[in-house]
C-alpha cells in the first residue's frame, strides 16, 4: 500500500473515531452533575496509562537526541490541551454536528501558516482544494444549521490552537527520523506511534490536577472517561500516522470529513429521539449538511490527485 493511500485511510480512520469521541463529550457534559473537565482529566489519565507503556516499548534502542525534539513535543501537547479547552466550551454551548464542520476552518489556517510563514507553499490545485474544503465549513454556519455568531471568535481559538498542535506533531515526527549513527532510521509510521505515545504520557501528566480537582463521583464517570479515552486515542494514534504520510494540510482536509460523520451520526441521533444530545433539524438544513460534506469530499479528491 502506497504511502498516499495509508495516510488517506488513516485520515478517515481519525475523523470517524474523532466524531465518536465528540458525542461522548456532549453527552456526559448534558448529564446530571457532569463536568468536561472531570471528563479530560480522568480519560487523559487513561490515555497516559496507555501511552506510557506503549511508549516503552516503540522506543528504538537509540533515539536522536533529546534537544531536537523536546520543543515540539512540548508545544504539541501544550496547544493540543489549550484546544481541549476551547473545545470543551464549544461542545457544552452547542451541537457536535454543528461544532465539528467548523473545525474545518482549521484547513486555511494550516495552509496559510505553511505557505507565509514557513516557506512552504501550496501550488493552485493545492489552495483550490483548501478553498473547496473553507466554503464547505463556512456553509454549514449559514442559517438553521450553525452555531451562533458569537461563538465564532471561540471556534478560530480552537482551529488555532490545534493548528499549532497539528505543526509541531509533524516536527516531532521528523526530528525522530533522523537516523543516530550506526542504526536504521525509524519509519515514518513508527515515529508517529512513538511521538503520539509520548505526547499522550506527556498530556496524562499535565491532567493529573484536574483529577485531584474533579475526583470521580461514581462508575458512570469512568464509563464515560474510558469511551472517550477509547475513541480519542485511536482517532490520534491514525491521526499521527496520517501526518506522517502525507502531511498536515492534506491530513486536515481528511480529518474535516468529521463534519459529514458528525452530521449523518447527530441526525441518526436526532431521530431515535436523543434531542438532548443533538437537536433533530428540518430537511432543508440536513440537504445543506450534505452538500457542504460533498463539497469538502471534493476537496480530497483534488488534493489527492495532485499527489499523484
Amino acid at each position: 500500500m502506497s504511502d498516499v493511500a495509508i495516510g488517506l485511510f488513516a485520515g478517515l480512520i481519525t475523523a470517524l473515531l474523532s466524531s465518536l469521541s465528540y458525542l461522548v463529550s456532549r453527552h456526559h457534559s448534558l448529564s446530571a452533575g457532569g463536568s468536561r473537565l472531570r471528563l479530560l482529566g480522568l480519560s487523559h489519565a487513561l490515555m497516559a496509562g496507555v501511552s506510557l507503556p506503549l511508549a516503552l516499548l516503540l522506543s528504538p534502542e537509540h533515539l536522536p537526541p533529546l534537544a531536537s525534539y523536546w520543543l515540539p513535543l512540548l508545544a504539541s501537547a501544550g496547544f493540543y490541551l489549550l484546544g481541549q479547552c476551547a473545545l470543551a466550551l464549544l461542545l457544552r454551548r452547542s451541537d457536535a454536528s454543528r461544532i465539528a464542520p467548523l473545525l474545518g476552518l482549521k484547513i486555511v489556517m494550516l495552509a496559510g501558516i505553511t505557505s507565509f510563514l514557513l516557506g512552504e507553499p501550496l501550488d493552485s490545485w493545492q489552495w483550490a482544494a483548501v478553498g473547496l474544503g473553507t466554503v464547505a465549513a463556512l456553509a454549514l454556519q449559514t442559517g438553521a444549521g450553525g452555531i451562533a455568531w458569537r461563538e465564532l471568535p471561540l471556534v478560530l481559538l480552537t482551529c488555532l490552537t490545534f493548528s499549532l498542535s497539528d505543526l509541531a506533531i509533524l516536527d516531532l515526527i521528523k526530528a525522530l527520523v533522523v537516523p543516530v549513527e550506526g542504526f536504521p532510521p525509524l519509519s515514518r509510521i513508527h515515529a508517529g506511534g512513538l511521538a503520539m505515545t509520548v505526547t499522550y504520557a506527556a498530556c496524562g501528566v499535565v491532567a493529573l490536577p484536574l483529577v485531584a480537582c474533579y475526583r470521580p463521583r461514581h462508575r458512570g464517570d469512568w464509563i464515560a472517561a474510558g469511551q472517550y479515552a477509547a475513541a480519542w486515542l485511536g482517532s490520534m494514534a491514525a491521526l499521527y500516522i496520517c501526518f506522517g504520510q502525507i502531511g498536515v494540510v492534506f491530513g486536515n482536509i481528511l480529518q474535516s470529513t468529521r463534519g459529514l460523520m458528525s452530521v449523518v451520526l447527530g441526525a441518526m441521533l436526532a431521530h431515535l429521539g436523543w434531542h438532548d444530545l443533538e437537536q433533530r433539524v428540518d430537511r432543508g438544513t440536513l440537504v445543506k449538511r450534505m452538500a457542504a460534506a460533498a463539497l469538502m469530499t471534493a476537496a480530497i479528491a483534488l488534493y489527492a490527485i495532485d499527489l499523484r
